[in-house]
């Protein structure tokens, strides 16, 4: 068949260059099975890789530079910030975990939850980003080998992903602990 030209009949060559698409057109490739894929928001607390649900988290915030103190909390409690009007407790991660005071640096960041009427700042190193894994990457808890330090109460499970053990760290489970909320000396 002789293609109109464009010039002389606009409308015909249309329809004859549709003709010409979609008797060379293929289809897309087909994906037979969906593979399930978790997501969560990756952060740092020294040398491990955390990973929290996305629901757990309202935001990350650069860690305020100033904060006030609260008198009479343990040290882990940093102070207290102010997010957007709102004055929250900023907690350190690590120390409350009983690990060593977080550094602030120019990526140390806050993990603002509000969780169980529990509504604070969770100070860790670094936050990486959303992280999705594939559900065949989830590990079993006992071959993850999670460091003996890493409280367990608040690990719900591990992902093997791009040569990385992550840590699945359960926020609302740290937020209703008495560890957490037993911030007086």
């Amino acid at each position: 068949m002789k293609m109109p030209v464009a010039h002389e009949n606009p409308f015909q060559w249309l329809q004859a260059l549709e003709q010409q698409v979609k008797q060379h057109a293929r289809g897309l490739p087909r994906q037979d099975t969906v593979k399930k894929t978790w997501r969560g928001i990756a952060f740092r607390m020294g040398q491990y890789r955390l990973v929290a649900a996305l629901d757990e988290i309202q935001e990350v915030l650069i860690c305020p530079v100033i904060l006030a103190k609260v008198p009479g909390a343990k040290p882990w409690v940093r102070g207290i910030a102010n997010v957007r009007g709102q004055l929250r407790p900023v907690v350190d991660l690590q120390a409350c975990l009983g690990g060593n005071i977080t550094l602030v640096e120019n990526h140390t960041r806050l993990l603002i939850i509000n969780q169980g009427g529990v509504s604070s700042g969770v100070l860790v190193d670094e936050v990486q980003g959303i992280k999705h894994f594939p559900e065949e990457s989830r590990m079993s808890l006992d071959k993850a080998n999670i460091p003996p330090d890493m409280t367990a109460q608040f690990i719900r499970d591990t992902f093997q992903h791009e040569g990385h053990v992550w840590i699945v760290f359960d926020l609302l489970a740290l937020s209703k602990s008495r560890l957490f909320l037993d911030a007086a000396i």
